[in-house]
């Protein structure tokens, strides 16, 4: 159940900065090259997802980085690179307005296990100020104002003081050798539908001779954090697409993830830190996500992550 406390409160009120900033969308014929520079622009620009939109301005699906990353490997390289929007987009066509409950978006999120959605505005007002009643009207005059992500509720959390610890929201990190290759990352990452890997030295030769992700090792340090920006940052860039040009996509099985990723360093914070500072640290949008200090709850050189998504998620549903 939602709680009401935080499930109630319109959209317009929890996240009124979204309707301040750009409203990021793509066209169904944009290609993915263009697509894709939304999303691997680094921290300069951050966007969580794209809207894609029709003539009329109507959301008719949406694009994140998952999406992108999942095209490359399964239509391969360079053929697509001619992919569009329609083609790459989930086909999820609905939306929002601004007077809905952050209750509404949770559970698109919940749904759809994807963290974004546009929001609509609908302007029924005539050139001479009249309101028009019809339906018809009104849905010609709807279109996308703004979207709104998980990262996009962190403030409200922040500022509830809310003082549950971080320990009880936090989930198993899955990680991988620091050998391990850029395509076995990728695959780990969409087979369990995550967007952040650690990377561990691992000193057990068993585990260095193949890609095992093991957490059970006790032999093992966790260097950096991986996450799908940082992956498609690289496909898109010029020593990527060089690897692709020369081997496809299979010439990612033969590069190593530490030394080809720009690697993300670890923010690390105790496990007694309350729900809402860890909201706080995480609307920087260099930590993308937090482990957490203290073997005691993280089991032994096992490793716990706290995204985004957990503080969100487990904190209002």
């Amino acid at each position: 159940m939602i709680r009401l406390d935080l499930a109630s409160i319109p959209i317009i009120d929890a996240a009124a900065h979204i309707f301040r900033r750009p409203c990021l969308f793509v066209n169904p014929t944009d290609r993915m090259l263009q697509i894709a520079t939304f999303l691997a622009i680094g921290p300069q620009i951050y966007a969580d997802g794209l809207v894609v939109i029709d003539g009329k301005k109507k959301p008719i699906g949406r694009i994140d980085s998952k999406h992108i990353i999942s095209s490359i490997i399964n239509t391969r390289y360079p053929e697509c690179l001619e992919l569009t929007a329609s083609q790459i987009m989930d086909d999820f066509a609905g939306s929002l307005y601004m007077n809905s409950s952050l209750g509404n978006v949770l559970e698109i999120f919940n749904k759809t296990k994807f963290a974004f959605v546009p929001i609509t505005a609908n302007n029924r007002s005539n050139k001479n100020g009249n309101t028009r009643n019809s339906a018809t009207e009104a849905e010609k005059k709807e279109e996308v104002v703004a979207s709104i992500s998980i990262r996009d509720i962190l403030p409200t959390i922040a500022k509830m003081n809310i003082d549950r610890h971080i320990k009880d929201l936090s989930s198993a990190l899955i990680s991988v050798d620091k050998s391990s290759s850029i395509r076995y990352a990728i695959d780990l990452m969409i087979k369990h539908g995550i967007r952040n890997i650690g990377i561990r030295d691992d000193n057990n030769e068993d585990s260095r001779k193949t890609n095992n992700h093991d957490n059970h090792n006790r032999k093992t340090k966790l260097l950096r954090i991986i996450n799908d920006r940082k992956i498609l940052e690289f496909l898109l860039s010029h020593n990527g697409r060089n690897i692709m040009n020369a081997n496809g996509i299979d010439g990612l099985a033969n590069i190593d993830v530490i030394n080809h990723l720009d690697i993300l360093s670890i923010k690390k914070v105790k496990c007694d830190t309350t729900t809402s500072k860890a909201a706080e640290l995480l609307m920087d949008i260099r930590n993308p996500c937090l482990i957490l200090e203290g073997k005691e709850y993280s089991g032994g050189e096992d490793y716990s992550i706290v995204t985004p998504w957990d503080i969100v998620m487990k904190t209002v549903i």
